[in-house]
């Protein structure tokens, strides 16, 4: 395969994942947990609210269902930022059994920070996921979990997505941790999946498999980078995969793109016109509950002469005919796939990129003085932070 100027490692990035894996499976025990957090504390919990930005909102709904399951017969939110900080209505009532978790890797946000000083103005029990313990959002917060992310040996993009998959992870396995405590599931059946995380991660993260969706992305790529934008769609957990699919094509590619899922597309994305000119980016694994939903709408996708690349880990023939099928391996739980199913079209992004010369996320570095936070568009960390009752 032709290597354009500035391939910059993506597969050889993905290739070092699993080990990323283990070292943050092996560190994020029970006992990790129940120090940043009692368990006589969780118990008492009665509803959760989880919120982030950008990547640590897509690790959010990614484990909303999953969770939602764990902590049996409460309330489980997931819930943007700016609600949180700012529009959402807390109950007055035994406050202190509402459990706030914000996640942020850097914890340097205005408005996580934000979210979590209203959370804890409000009497509930606070919870910081993030790389730095020493954040504003971290002092903001009663309890912290940290996420540990070691420093890259080698630049490659790939690596943008570890923060992703850390907060993900992160959040699954403090679920199970609260499952255990609540009764939804067993010690065995917890550390079953603890074993299917990083089996997963071995499958897809392998020469062989890695090399095959590399190939592919990069044909792909050649008809790809001159449509006039991108459409991502999902269900369910394959919905986090679409939203952090959509999101890595910003910074990439800098392209315009649409996200949705796979019903309402059939509502209001479909009326799009030059279809022929559109990418329309599926996830759609067997196991997740919209994937019959999502069959359909494929089908309908390529009546109307879309252009259709579906990552899945079922066969060509599972959906209808002129779909591009990029097939990963299959996990046994749904809530395990958006760990590595977003790698196809984080591949695809970057061959855009390259083939159409775009320098990532715009030219926006550090030395950009339209993207500085001192006077430039860069807002994240420099936005007012106010308490809204």
């Amino acid at each position: 395969m032709k290597v354009i100027g500035r391939d910059n490692q993506v597969k050889n990035g993905f290739l070092h994942f699993p080990a990323f894996l283990q070292t943050l499976l092996g560190e994020l025990t029970d006992e990790a947990i129940a120090r940043a957090i009692p368990d006589e504390k969780i118990k008492k919990i009665k509803r959760v609210i989880i919120t982030g930005n950008g990547d640590s909102y897509a690790a959010c709904l990614a484990t909303k269902e999953f969770n939602s399951r764990m902590f049996h017969n409460l309330e489980y939110q997931a819930l943007r930022c700016i609600d949180v900080s700012r529009h959402h209505v807390f109950p007055t009532q035994d406050p202190e059994a509402t459990l706030v978790i914000v996640i942020s890797v850097s914890g340097g946000g205005a408005r996580v920070t934000e979210a979590m000083r209203r959370a804890a103005l409000k009497g509930c029990t606070t919870l910081a996921v993030t790389g730095n313990p020493d954040s504003p959002m971290a002092k903001e917060a009663e309890h912290v979990l940290t996420i540990r992310i070691p420093a890259a040996e080698a630049f490659s993009p790939a690596y943008q997505a570890r923060t992703y998959v850390a907060a993900l992870c992160t959040t699954l396995l403090f679920g199970m941790h609260a499952g255990k405590l609540f009764g939804s599931i067993t010690e065995e059946a917890a550390e079953l999946m603890r074993r299917e995380i990083l089996e997963y991660s071995r499958a897809v993260c392998c020469e062989e498999v890695l090399g095959r969706i590399d190939q592919q992305m990069y044909e792909l790529a050649q008809t790809w980078q001159a449509y006039i934008g991108f459409d991502f769609v999902g269900g369910g957990t394959d919905f986090a995969t679409a939203y952090f699919g959509t999101a890595k094509f910003f910074e990439l590619c800098g392209s315009l793109n649409c996200l949705n899922d796979s019903e309402d597309w059939c509502h209001i994305d479909y009326f799009q016109t030059d279809r022929d000119k559109i990418g329309t980016a599926v996830a759609a694994f067997g196991n997740c509950a919209s994937f019959s939903r999502t069959v359909e709408t494929v089908g309908s996708m390529l009546k109307s002469g879309r252009n259709v690349l579906v990552v899945s880990d079922r066969s060509r023939e599972a959906f209808s005919e002129g779909a591009v099928v990029c097939r990963l391996p299959a996990t046994p739980h749904d809530s395990i796939n958006p760990i590595m199913n977003f790698i196809p079209f984080f591949m695809l992004g970057n061959y855009i990129a390259i083939n159409r010369d775009y320098e990532y996320f715009g030219g926006m570095g550090a030395d950009n003085p339209l993207f500085s936070q001192e006077g430039g568009i860069n807002t994240i960390k420099t936005s007012r932070i106010e308490y809204i009752k």
